[in-house]
């Protein structure tokens, strides 16, 4: 749902189905976010609202080894198709 305006009230629609609802006054503060940026930067702001989940060692070394093995597996690949 994202926030529109239409006349003097805030409502929240639905960018699939087009569905509307007015939002209250109280409701309306989550949904504003403000930021004094210099004319010069922009051009070149990009936001990012994920959180970062620390991960476990166990984690990492899992992660390592996808990685080692995605590379094999594509050097394999590269390999096989230089020798067609």
């Amino acid at each position: 749902m994202m926030p529109i305006r239409k006349e003097d009230k805030v409502f929240l629609r639905c960018s699939k189905c087009g569905y509307e609802e007015e939002i209250s006054s109280g409701a309306r503060s989550g949904y504003i976010d403000k930021k004094a940026v210099s004319e010069e930067k922009r051009k070149a702001i990009a936001v990012d609202r994920t959180e970062v989940k620390a991960i476990s060692s166990e984690e990492r070394e899992l992660m390592e080894d996808y990685h080692k093995q995605l590379l094999e597996n594509l050097y394999e690949t590269e390999k096989e198709s230089e020798e067609d």
